[in-house]
């Protein structure tokens, strides 16, 4: 009787594989579950957390690659700090080359993560190298546009996962409205703004569909929360007539304004900039009220003119106050004092630009100065009053005075007085 080896006994297991050695990315979906991508995920980002969206991509020709991206859920702490590592692992026919490929995606996708294995690149490659290469700028190409039609079809599918993915990243998705102009419109079409309409963010596209007849602007204005910029004087005229504004209310949103410029034909306009007209032009009843109250202030306005040449380069009536006194704003062409601010910080030098101080024809504090200065030949008390005005002015949109001791000295003599 032969005896039985020992690989034919029976019951004995078979062979079980233990690690396939072909890359998670290189395998089809179908063979892959979620919780392997989450795994991946967490591994090369660091997060406990599962990410927002799986993407894949793989192009095939010329010039084939591999890149299997994640969305995070949420924004790391340190998302806009200098020191954030950005990029994505590279890899060359599944060798690593290097952790944090900043060449693959642009800098307003920095919180994309994941890994791109590319099968015709040299494995001797240096991050010098990645900045020139042509393979690597048509890979970065293909992936941005990539990202951002996910995240459009996020937004189209799924408004819950698309609110939280803009409450995480959408400043810095704004962030390509500067840079990025061959996918400006790609970025606009995912963007959504906070506005006066309803509490909920809005789309460029539809507050287009909303906009009153004879409208030709979309109208918005920046400061530094919601709450401040809705109560701004500039506001007054736009809520009392019912026109929809949008309310920016983080750093990028004054530089991208300017860089889009306009959307379907419809210009981006400040409404804390150059002059506004909401009355429309056809209107010749205010047309005639504006031309007698602008005699009425003639000498009024020349003489505040001339009191406050140092801070202010004009003095007008205003059509945007109904409430206020006064505000004032920016020239249509001029840097809005934010973005005076933002630019000195990075180590600018800029010259103080002289804004415009508008006054409320209808308010009772403007038509008593207006009187006053009728009236008295001597106007050296009404110096400190139109000084007074115009600070007031300045606190009313979120600046400083200029001089503090003195602005609170004036208002406590003031006090004084009427005691």
């Amino acid at each position: 009787m032969v005896p039985e080896t020992k690989g034919e006994e029976a019951g004995a297991p078979e062979p079980e594989t233990l690690n396939s050695m072909k890359a998670l990315w290189a395998r089809s979906r179908d063979e892959v579950s979620d919780d392997e991508y989450h795994e991946l995920y967490k591994h090369i980002s660091h997060d406990w957390r599962e990410p927002l969206e799986t993407i894949r991509l793989q192009a095939e020709g010329t010039f084939e690659y591999q890149a299997l991206l994640f969305v995070p859920a949420h924004a790391p702490h340190d998302l806009f700090t200098r020191d954030f590592r950005r990029g994505v692992q590279l890899y060359v026919k599944r060798v690593f080359i290097m952790d944090d490929c900043e060449a693959l995606l642009p800098p307003y996708l920095r919180f994309v993560k994941g890994v791109v294995d590319a099968q015709d690149l040299s494995l001797n490659v240096s991050r010098e190298i990645l900045q020139q290469d042509r393979h690597i700028r048509m890979m970065q190409r293909r992936l941005t546009k990539k990202v951002l039609s996910t995240i459009k079809e996020i937004k189209t599918r799924d408004a819950d996962r698309y609110a939280t993915f803009w409450r995480e990243f959408g400043t810095a998705l704004k962030e390509g409205l500067v840079t990025d102009s061959e996918n400006r419109d790609a970025i606009l079409a995912v963007s959504s703004f906070a506005t006066t309409h309803a509490d909920e963010p809005t789309t460029l596209a539809q507050y287009v569909e909303r906009m009153k007849d004879g409208q030709d602007a979309v109208y918005y204005i920046t400061g530094e929360s919601r709450e401040s910029i809705e109560n701004s004087p500039h506001m007054e005229a736009f809520r009392a007539k019912g026109v929809e504004v949008l309310l920016l209310t983080d750093a990028v949103d004054e530089v991208w304004v300017d860089a889009v410029g306009e959307y379907e034909g419809k210009k981006l306009r400040s409404v804390a900039k150059g002059e506004i007209d909401l009355d429309g032009k056809d209107d010749e009843k205010t047309d005639g009220e504006r031309e007698k109250q602008a005699e009425e202030y003639a000498g009024l306005l020349g003489w505040m003119r001339e009191q406050l040449d140092e801070d202010i380069k004009e003095v007008r009536l205003s059509a945007r106050l109904t409430v206020s006194p006064a505000c004032v704003v920016s020239d249509a062409h001029d840097l809005t004092p934010a973005l005076e601010n933002m630019y000195r910080a990075m180590g600018q030098e800029l010259p103080r630009t002289k804004r415009i101080l508008e006054l409320n024809p209808d308010h009772l504090l403007v038509k008593g100065l207006n009187q006053a200065y009728k009236e008295r030949e001597d106007r050296s008390a009404l110096v400190e009053s139109a000084e007074l005005l115009h600070t007031l002015a300045v606190l009313a949109e979120g600046g400083r005075p200029k001089d503090p001791a003195r602005f609170v000295k004036l208002v406590s003599d003031r006090l004084e007085r009427t005691l």
